[in-house]
Formats: C-alpha cells, sequence, structure tokens
C-alpha cells in the first residue's frame, strides 16, 4: 500500500524517501541525495511488512504552506473575513491536524515563518527542507482534501505571499540576512528564478514579494533591482509595470 502511494508520487515528479515509522526521521542519512522518482526505488525504500512513513523533497516540484492546527481557525476565519480562497493546488491534512498548502516553488532558500496579525501561525517548507505525505502517521494519519492527481501545483496567491512578511521586531527562528557576498548572489539569483517562471496573473505579486525579500536579506537595492527587472521581463511584465512595482517594493521598505 506505502510503495503504491510512494510511486504514485514519483509518477508527478515528486522526490520520495522513507521516513521511520511513527516519525519524521529520514531512515536513512543522505535523503537530499537518495531521494527518488524511479519506481524501482520506491518499492526497495518501501518493502511489504514495513509502514514506513513518505517524505517528499520540497523546494523542486512545489513548497508547502504548513498551517500548524493550533492556528487553523484564525487562518480559516482570515480567508473568510477577506474573502480569499485557498490556489487549486494539492492540499493535505498533516498528522496533527494542521494544513499542507502546496504551491509552485517561491525561490525561498529553507523554512521561513508564516505570520497572521503579527503571529507565528507556521512555516514554508522550501528549498532543503521536507513533508509527510499521506498514508503517513505520526500523532494521527495524514489524507489529502485535494489529491496532486486531481490537479498541478498553481502559484501560490498575494495573500498567502503576505504571510511571509516579518512583523517589525519580531525574531525570526530561522535568520535571512545574507552573510558572504555569494550567498547573496545565490539567494539573489532563487528569487530571480521565481519571478522570471510565474505564471500569469501573479507576476507583479511575486516581483513585488521578491523585491521585498531582497531587501529584508541584506541585498543592495540597486542589485535587487537590476536582477529582478531581467526576470519580470522575461516573465512578460512591461518595463513601466516593472519599475512601478519595484519602486512600490522599496518605498514600503523604506518606510518600516
Amino acid at each position: 500500500m506505502t510503495a503504491t502511494w510512494a510511486e504514485r508520487y514519483a509518477a508527478v515528479g515528486w522526490r520520495v524517501f522513507p521516513i521511520v515509522p511513527g516519525e519524521k526521521r529520514p531512515v536513512y542519512n543522505g535523503w537530499q541525495k537518495d531521494a527518488t522518482t524511479d519506481p524501482k526505488m520506491c518499492r526497495q525504500y518501501w518493502p511489504d511488512g514495513l509502514n514506513r512513513n513518505i517524505a517528499v523533497v520540497c523546494g523542486e516540484t512545489f513548497d508547502a504552506w504548513d498551517i500548524e492546527v493550533q492556528h487553523l481557525p484564525v487562518f480559516l476565519d482570515y480567508m473568510q473575513t477577506n474573502g480569499y480562497v485557498l490556489p487549486e493546488s494539492p492540499i493535505a491534512n498533516t498528522g496533527r491536524g494542521g494544513m499542507h498548502i502546496l504551491t509552485e516553488p517561491t525561490g525561498v532558500d529553507g523554512t521561513r515563518y508564516l505570520y497572521l496579525n503579527g503571529t507565528h501561525i507556521g512555516e514554508l517548507k522550501s528549498t532543503g527542507g521536507f513533508i509527510l505525505l499521506c498514508p503517513s502517521v505520526t500523532t494521527g494519519q495524514y489524507s489529502w482534501k485535494w489529491t496532486p492527481s486531481r490537479m498541478a501545483v498553481q502559484p501560490a496567491p498575494a495573500w498567502l505571499l503576505a504571510l511571509l512578511e516579518r512583523p517589525k521586531g519580531a525574531v525570526r527562528k530561522f535568520p535571512t540576512t545574507v552573510h558572504s557576498v555569494d550567498e547573496g548572489v545565490r539567494r539573489l539569483e532563487a528569487l530571480a528564478v521565481a519571478v522570471a517562471t510565474c505564471g500569469e496573473g501573479s507576476r507583479n505579486n511575486y516581483l513585488y514579494w521578491a523585491m521585498r525579500r531582497a531587501l529584508d536579506e541584506g541585498i543592495p537595492p540597486r542589485f535587487a533591482a537590476d536582477a529582478l527587472r531581467v526576470a519580470a521581463t522575461k516573465a512578460g511584465l512591461t518595463d513601466h509595470e516593472t519599475k512601478q512595482t519595484i519602486q512600490s517594493a522599496y518605498d514600503v521598505e523604506g518606510s518600516r
């Protein structure tokens, strides 16, 4: 049964690897390299009789917005009050009763806190992270609301991206300020790729968010603007739209 699910995920291009039964701990070291889309490897990783959990690598084919169970009522109320709707992407119930929302990769490197009205409500799992998938079991069983076979991942809507905005004075568990030129270049390149490959209808939102993120991470505004301007042009935005959106993000950052 578990191997069948693993093969199903592998078939849509998600790299999977085995997790210790009932836990979130990988069975093998080096999962970043050994995670697979090979059905033969899936059958080896999940042989009959071993109820291993299934994990999938984030940041490659999707990012996962992990809303914690204790904050789910507030999150859903926030959506309803503002008329927001979830993207038509795979969405799952977690083992603890929270929610995973899968969207196109955002270009974020690592795991970031999500905030709603100044409160930490969960994390974005991206490059270097992983999530468990149905039929894994921890406190409870993971299950799908909308399954990956029914739809492809969609871009994150602007209201979801806004949850990445760190409230003034908040302490971040996962620091984002760059510590070297090479690291800054790498992170800026990732943000530029996210902008260049985003879908129509979300281009301005992604550009605005990427510029804000670059400034928040300490990347010099001039370098960030130049790189993201090129990426936005590739995505199909006009020069006027690009300049206006970048300036808007810069103005907001400067006023904080």
